[in-house]
């Protein structure tokens, strides 16, 4: 029982700066989830997780993002262990990986959006077999592997060739081995490729595959020598390449915007089309660091370097014959482009 001291207190009334700052919570406990998705992907990806302490109201939010942009910096200690590094670096592998896979399996709903920009994904390529495999499982509907390490090149995963919940797939720094039996991918409206290593029947075999493409982006990518394009709902194709490709369009209908960049360059052809090992075999008693030489004054004309078997002039005009009803067309060429032999 209270005091008697303690009834004779007069009581406290709210005064109007507690109602406000209780007004300003409920108003944002209030907001719809797809508010609080928007508030939430605009945070670092740790952050983001620590809401899930805040309340009971926030507690799902974020085991409900649909997107999900992991990158090296998305699970690194808050106090970097190497403040001086150049770019985002993983600290710690095993303490990344085990993050990501709680992240991952916190999840109440499935993951819609998938971006993943880091340079471990060689090295824990068991562990990203199983991410991929079940985000596939799960439905996501756009995935982006950005694989930031060009001296090791990551696999794609064979799940993804399997997905056909996939709409947006873009690749950097990766390798495409498209099983000859190709079951999934039959959703994708919009494929980007960015330095990715595939032989010209693969290339030809998943742009085929992709019956529903409307966008198509290529840029730079290994093996590559002639792109042949089947795209009956192809409504853009950018191609950017720094060595002479031959392009065939055999049944793009609706194609409308076309950007085709053809700037021929030694050094960005060494750095992207040779490995690391390949490129400094010969020179192991070289002072050179790698960074030199890319950046070196060494010319397309100077390099001693020829495309044997190309026509530029033929591949030029057959492309072009190909293209008239194209709406857009642009046509980017370097200095060099005359240098090959026609």
């Amino acid at each position: 029982m209270a005091s008697e001291a303690d009834q004779n207190q007069p009581t406290k009334k709210p005064t109007l700066a507690n109602n406000h700052d209780k007004e300003e919570e409920d108003f944002i406990s209030r907001l719809p989830d797809t508010i609080l998705h928007i508030i939430l992907s605009k945070l670092e990806m740790r952050d983001a997780a620590i809401t899930t302490a805040v309340s009971k109201r926030w507690a799902p939010v974020f085991t409900s993002l649909p997107c999900l942009k992991i990158d090296a910096d998305s699970f690194n200690p808050r106090v970097s262990a190497y403040p001086d590094h150049w770019e985002p670096y993983v600290e710690d592998a095993d303490e990344w990986i085990k993050s990501l896979f709680s992240v991952l399996y916190s999840r109440k709903t499935p993951v819609e959006k998938f971006k993943i920009d880091v340079g471990i994904f060689v090295k824990c390529d068991p562990y990203f077999y199983v991410v991929f495999r079940e985000l596939c499982a799960s439905g996501v509907e756009e995935l982006l592997i950005l694989n930031d390490d060009f001296d090791h090149i990551y696999e794609v995963p064979s799940p993804v060739f399997s997905c056909n919940t996939i709409v947006n797939l873009e690749l950097k720094y990766c390798s495409l081995e498209v099983p000859s039996k190709l079951t999934g991918l039959r959703s994708v409206k919009s494929l980007k490729l960015t330095y990715v290593t595939v032989a010209d029947i693969d290339l030809r075999r998943i742009i085929s595959r992709c019956k529903a493409l409307e966008k198509l982006v290529i840029t730079d990518c290994n093996k590559v020598e002639n792109i042949i394009i089947r795209g009956p709902s192809l409504l853009e194709l950018v191609i950017n390449f720094c060595r002479p490709v031959g392009i065939s369009l055999k049944s793009v209908p609706r194609l409308s915007f076309v950007e085709v960049s053809l700037k021929y360059n030694y050094n960005l052809w060494m750095r992207y089309y040779a490995s690391f090992e390949e490129r400094f075999a010969a020179r192991e008693d070289s002072d050179e660091d790698f960074f030199s030489y890319c950046s070196s004054d060494t010319s397309f004309e100077d390099s001693g370097k020829t495309f044997e078997g190309t026509n530029e002039a033929t591949n030029l005009m057959a492309f072009l014959n190909r293209i008239r009803s194209v709406k857009d067309l642009r046509l980017n060429f370097s200095n060099e482009y005359r240098m090959v032999s026609f």
